[in-house]
């Protein structure tokens, strides 16, 4: 029973390094991209990052807050607010 308790805990704490690296990942991705957009002054008009954007990581961020990380949830929410509000 031990052994088993003991695998669940690794996978959960596998399961949430590869949710908060997909995130961080996600995140970096958007930022660079907004960059590259700002160089372009044809693209100034148009938001790169949408307010829906903040709801297309609610699954894994739920994940990661069952998971017992709400620290990296919320820091990975907090990123991707911040990228919407310089858009704005």
């Amino acid at each position: 029973m031990q052994r088993i308790l003991i695998s669940i805990e690794d996978l959960s704490k596998k399961l949430g390094d590869r949710l908060t690296e997909g995130l961080r990942r996600k995140n970096e991705a958007m930022k660079q991209t907004s960059k590259k957009e700002r160089a372009d002054p044809l693209t100034a008009m148009a938001p790169l990052v949408s307010p829906i954007a903040l709801n297309d990581d609610a699954t894994a961020l739920h994940l990661l807050v069952r998971l017992s990380r709400p620290q990296d949830a919320a820091a990975a929410y907090a990123t991707r607010r911040s990228l919407l509000l310089n858009e704005w």
